[in-house]
């Protein structure tokens, strides 16, 4: 049986890490089936799922849930929502807490888009 010291080492003896544990800043396993996910990256210019995008937009899940059901908000990218699709949601969670009803704030974002973003006076 192994000591403490063996089993909270960054490399097991046996080997069980595939890779180092001090590149990816991750505990090593303690036990030879134990395997720790690998870090997921963001990556610029991808596209991401509702659980980041309201993250990343400020609004809880449900809420988005929500927009998307009364097509107030959804994603514009087949894979999910696209950078512009979060800065939109952001407008909209701006608006939102200013105090505008949800519908109204999405239909002046869509006369801003429609407007090129410009607005007379």
């Amino acid at each position: 049986m192994a000591t403490q010291f063996e089993r909270l080492s960054p490399d097991p003896p046996n080997g069980a890490a595939a890779l180092s544990a001090h590149s990816l800043k991750l505990p090593a396993p303690r036990r030879p089936d134990q395997v720790f996910p690998q870090r997921r990256r963001y990556v610029p210019g991808g596209v991401c799922r509702r659980a980041e995008a309201a993250r990343r937009a400020g609004v809880a899940p449900s809420t988005l849930r929500g927009w998307e059901s009364r097509r107030l908000a959804g994603p514009s990218g087949v894979a999910g929502y696209t950078p512009y699709d979060i800065v939109r949601l952001e407008a909209l969670a701006r608006l939102v807490r200013a105090g505008l009803p949800a519908a109204r704030a999405a239909r002046r974002l869509d006369e801003l888009a429609a407007a090129g973003g410009r607005v007379a006076g």
